[in-house]
């Protein structure tokens, strides 16, 4: 233990400042937490990113505690960023060496940059959406130049784990209390729809984000399993049930799918038969074993006269006979649904999407204009003209992308994302199992993110970005993932 402490020194006590940043929510406590905290990432970039690993998932809770440490991500990130740099000062060209798929990436943020100028978006609205974009890419860069081995993967993954735990545990307090306990105050009196009521936000504070966090975590629970000795594994499996059954209680139906989509694709590049069977029966138990009882139980709290608080609902009786998570499910294709979202949702916005693409066609209106997150923190410009709500998400990276920077935009992206897959295919021969598994996640990502503007949220990009600068840069002991996954 004391071996730990010793050779953890650092990011105890980084996590302990974080701690008291949040306990003690007055501004500059908050500033002076993150730059200490961005001061050990200058120093010791791997326990920033570690850091990150801890910040990110929680992050709309700690700057709901202290908003003022809304800025942490950013400053570890850009303070890892000048590490890399300073190290790399004696080959500058090094600095400057990036794969096709980088440079696309690059393109794309000139086209959306350049665009958004031309329609008139404000500067400051402009850099937030590059800010959206790229800050979590730098990880990439920064992974990809820094030496990794496989302590620090075992790092990387009990990190996650250990966060995924205090995520599902307040997850279910939170799902059992009727959003009343161990939740900000601001949360406990947010009005949300039946339907979103029935479903765990966690301290993500996003179903979504939770579902998509709850499969990284799922797969690195699979990993462990075939490392650890026979008596260790109990306890795996019973948190691979935890997890599973809250992954099931977010109710996220695209994240449902890409996660089949993703472990179809893994099983056709590998057939790996366990993996399925191990996330499959984890699924199964978790339905029976945590989704059952845990949703029985809200019903009774629910139907009762339990005082939840402020905010809670115990005195209060169902208005439908149907339960609001099976109507959730029911409703995801019948008619009224569709017609709704050609209205108001999903369907409405693809819709100004093309329309928007009809009159600019060339290079889109701009960053900061339709759907992403500069326009939902900045006026656009073009809401009015074409009759668009404000403060909305597109809920679709493409038609944003589509919108956004036209026909340059789209391909830029296009080449982007295929050399993504490209890359990971040619890495195939070193580690099949490493370059297969990210590049399953990031087949399945193709899919979810049109459901989602999943590649401007952190908490899914900082992993992805970390995992893929991994297998492109580090694996290349063809050892190391032999038994990751065992047929």
């Amino acid at each position: 233990m004391s071996d730990f402490f010793k050779n953890n020194f650092l990011m105890i006590g980084a996590v302990c400042l974080i701690l008291f940043g949040v306990l003690f929510s007055q501004p500059l406590v908050g500033l002076a937490v993150s730059f200490i905290v961005a001061l050990v990432a200058l120093t010791r970039p791997k326990t920033g990113i570690y850091l990150l690993l801890i910040y990110f998932p929680l992050r709309s809770f700690i700057i709901e505690m202290n908003p003022s440490m809304k800025i942490m991500g950013d400053l570890i990130i850009v303070f890892a960023f000048l590490h890399v740099v300073w190290a790399g000062r004696k080959d500058w060209k090094s600095l400057f060496h990036f794969s096709i798929f980088e440079w696309a990436f690059f393109v794309f943020i000139g086209i959306g940059s350049v665009s958004a100028l031309i329609s008139g978006v404000a500067i400051g609205a402009i850099i937030f959406q590059i800010r959206a974009f790229f800050i979590t890419y730098l990880l990439f860069y920064i992974v990809k130049r820094l030496d990794i081995d496989k302590r620090d993967v075992q790092r990387f993954i009990w990190i996650t784990i250990v966060i995924a735990l205090l995520l599902v545990f307040q997850g279910l307090v939170e799902k059992i209390s009727l959003r009343t306990l161990l939740m900000p105050e601001a949360w406990v009196n947010r009005s949300l729809s039946p339907n979103n009521k029935v479903r765990i936000y966690g301290l993500i504070n996003n179903p979504n984000i939770l579902a998509v966090y709850l499969s990284f975590s799922l797969i690195f629970l699979v990993y462990l399993y075939n490392k650890v000795a026979k008596g260790k594994k109990v306890l795996l499996v019973i948190l691979s049930i935890l997890y599973a059954g809250t992954w099931l209680l977010t109710y996220s139906r695209g994240t449902w799918l890409a996660f089949c989509i993703g472990l179809v694709i893994f099983w056709l590049l590998t057939r790996y038969t366990r993996i399925v069977i191990h996330l499959a029966a984890a699924i199964a138990l978790g339905f029976v074993l945590v989704l059952t009882p845990v949703t029985q139980a809200t019903q009774w709290v629910e139907n009762s006269n339990i005082d939840m608080g402020p905010g809670g609902q115990g005195s209060e009786q169902p208005d439908e006979d149907e339960p609001s998570e099976q109507k959730r499910i029911k409703e995801t294709f019948e008619k009224d649904t569709i017609e709704l979202s050609k209205s108001s949702g999903r369907l409405f916005i693809v819709n100004k999407g093309f329309e928007i693409f009809k009159d600019h066609p060339i290079i889109g209106t701009g960053f900061g204009t339709f759907g992403d997150s500069a326009s939902k923190s900045y006026p656009s410009p073009i809401y009015d003209k074409y009759e668009i709500p404000p403060n909305i998400y597109s809920d679709n990276q493409y038609i944003q992308v589509i919108a956004e920077t036209g026909v340059l935009g789209v391909i830029a992206f296009a080449v982007f994302l295929l050399g993504m897959v490209t890359a990971l295919w040619k890495r195939r021969g070193e580690n099949k199992e490493g370059s297969f598994l990210v590049l399953s996640i990031l087949l399945a990502i193709f899919f979810l993110a049109l459901l989602y503007n999943i590649w401007e949220d952190k908490t899914f990009a900082s992993y992805y970005f970390i995992m893929l600068a991994y297998a492109l840069f580090h694996q290349r002991d063809t050892g190391h993932y032999a038994s990751l996954f065992k047929r």
